[in-house]
Formats: C-alpha cells, structure tokens, sequence
C-alpha cells in the first residue's frame, strides 16, 4: 500500500475547505478594518461638518467613497456616515450579500 498517495487524496479532498476558511477569515478582517477606518473617518467628517467646511467635507466624501446622514432632533445632531464594502467569499456573500454596507453614528450638540 502507498501511503503518500493516500495522504495526497485526502490533502486534495480537504483543500478546498481550507481555502474557503482562509478567504472567509480575510474577508471578515477586512470588514472590521474598513468599519475601523469608517469609524476614524467619522471624527474627521465630523470635524469638517461642524467647523463649515463643507467643500473639504464633500472632497473628502468623494475620494473615501462614503455617503453622509445627518438628522437633527431637538438640540442634538446625528451624524451617520455609510461605506459598502465587497465581499470576495462565495458562502460570506451568501449570507452578507455582495455589497456589505458599514454604518458609523455620532450625536453631538449642535452650535
């Protein structure tokens, strides 16, 4: 009997699922780095948006490609700024979609 054919089926049979684990851990990391990175934007919109700076805010939406909500509510304003992200994994994106939409909020008293 030849055990190193054996082994090699077995390595080609388990492969595939390996890989499809791997890119899906990938996938998931990149999700919560890009929510990171939103996040981190959020306090320079933010910034822009409550100093005036709305040629440097929508310049600054543009190249990050995200969009901005705003909605205001007695003395508080809610800044909500959205950024799709793309999933590569055939399984994530069955259950996430093709287009992953990240969301980050911040409410401050407005001036």
């Amino acid at each position: 009997m030849n055990k190193r054919g054996q082994a090699l089926v077995e390595f080609i049979l388990v492969l595939p699922v390996l890989l499809l684990i791997i890119i899906s851990m990938v996938d998931i990391g990149n999700i919560f780095l890009k929510k990171f990175d939103l996040n981190n934007d959020l306090e320079t919109v933010t910034s822009l948006y409550t100093n005036g700076d709305i040629s440097k805010l929508n310049n600054y939406l543009h190249t990050e490609n995200i969009t901005l909500e705003t909605s205001d509510k007695d003395d508080m304003l809610t800044i909500t700024l959205n950024q799709k992200v793309e999933v590569s994994t055939p399984i994530i994106k069955a259950v996430l979609g093709d287009n992953y939409e990240i969301k980050a909020s911040q409410t401050i008293f407005k001036q």
